[in-house]
């Protein structure tokens, strides 16, 4: 391969003299152009090298750029699923979590339904007993004004015929002593019944009402 000149050795080329040379002139001007010449491509050349160098910098910089923002995407894609997964994984458990609470929402409601129902039976038997109980206790206030009016019928007897029997047989002692037991016993029958009408009163019962509420609810039963 020839040897590459440069402007410096056109310039510094010299030739032999001859008789029938060429014009030494013209070969300088000539040697000058080219040297000229090739500085100009020499500089462009160098000119050029220095471009392709900045340029190959630049895309060993656009290289790098993009192999770090090729790994931020594979960061960001694998982040981005990881996230989606972890949201997905999430949702499944708040859903899951959601169907436990509501099925133990519905049990718990279940069982407290029960429980009502339950406690809805048990008061129908407490009524049912409370009534079998009322009705117990009316029919006792009921035999109880019975008694008592029999009591005052024969304390009227009782005394109507102590009257007459201590008016004629006064004078008997054996008959007085019988009169005065035969008093004794009313005063202990009056005793009786105004212990009965006290009991009554601390009770704050009224007897005429109980026995009017007897007779109201003997006629709903027939």
């Amino acid at each position: 391969m020839t040897e590459i000149l440069t402007s410096l050795d056109v310039v510094n080329q010299s030739f032999k003299k001859s008789i029938r040379g060429y014009n030494p002139a013209e070969v300088d001007d000539f040697l000058d152009a080219v040297a000229e010449t090739l500085q100009f491509y020499a500089q462009e050349t160098k000119d050029l090298k220095n471009i392709l160098t900045e340029k190959k910098e630049s895309l060993a910089e656009y290289e790098k750029m993009k192999s770090v923002l090729q790994e931020a995407l594979i960061l960001a894609q694998k982040s981005a699923d990881e996230r989606v997964c972890s949201a997905r994984e999430q949702a499944k458990k708040i859903v899951s979590d959601a169907e436990k609470k509501a099925e133990i929402i519905c049990c718990e409601a279940a069982g407290e339904a029960g429980r009502l129902r339950e406690g809805v039976f048990q008061i129908r038997n407490i009524r049912t007993l409370y009534e079998q109980e009322v009705r117990k206790l009316l029919a006792r206030y009921e035999e109880m004004l019975n008694n008592i009016d029999a009591d005052s019928n024969m304390t009227e007897a009782v005394e109507s015929v102590l009257e007459t029997y201590v008016e004629e047989q006064s004078h008997d002692k054996e008959h007085l002593s019988r009169a005065e037991e035969v008093e004794e016993k009313f005063t202990n029958d009056a005793t009786d019944k105004e212990n009965l009408e006290a009991a009554y009163n601390m009770l704050g019962v009224n007897p005429d009402e109980i026995l009017k509420d007897s007779e109201e609810f003997s006629e709903e039963e027939n």
